[in-house]
């Protein structure tokens, strides 16, 4: 059975024909993201421990996921050990990780504040649930994640604009959340 590092050094030796073919970037909710090429090395690597665990010794459920595994790991000589470019790869997407848990704790709780206070659809628990997860979503789209009737999702969206939880965003007037207060 192969380790990580012998099979990356097997990557960075063997698979020409996968080379880095660049990167670009990527705007998600005004967000700039940072996207390996389709058929890069490091996207193939990440991916592959992804979905084989087991075969890497990583046991069943790694912090490995496409797109983690940095670029560095796959240069002829990096310039620090393969352990350490892991570790600090893992480290990174552990913050982020943390941080995307925060966002979702303080979403929950200013969900269920705000609602609480409100007489409010059965489902704007769900919905607020939904977009502050997911980003703005229309009716039809939430109608069919949850299941329910296009004027429940109506409903849910009035009572998340009441609450001032959400607004319609012009032009397609999907459900958008409103950011919550961050503390600093």
């Amino acid at each position: 059975m192969a380790t990580l590092g012998e099979w990356l050094e097997q990557l960075r030796e063997d698979e020409n024909d996968f080379l880095e073919l660049g990167s670009e970037e990527v705007v998600i909710e005004g967000k700039v993201f940072q996207r390996f090429a389709a058929r890069g090395s490091a996207w193939a690597a990440s991916l592959a421990v992804a979905m084989r665990p087991h075969l890497f010794s990583l046991g069943a459920a790694p912090l490995a996921l496409a797109g983690l595994a940095p670029r560095s790991l796959f240069r002829a000589e990096p310039e620090s050990p393969l352990p350490a470019l892991l570790g600090q790869a893992i480290t990174a997407a552990a913050a982020d990780v943390a941080t995307d848990l925060a966002a979702v704790r303080t979403a929950l709780a200013l969900g269920d504040e705000r609602l609480a206070v409100l007489y409010a659809s059965s489902q704007a628990p769900a919905v607020w649930q939904l977009i502050s997860g997911l980003g703005p979503l229309t009716r039809a789209e939430l109608a069919r994640a949850l299941g329910i009737t296009r004027r429940t999702a109506s409903q849910a969206a009035t009572a998340l604009e009441k609450a001032d939880l959400a607004t319609l965003r012009p032009g397609d007037h999907a459900l958008t959340p409103k950011t919550a207060p961050r503390a600093s």
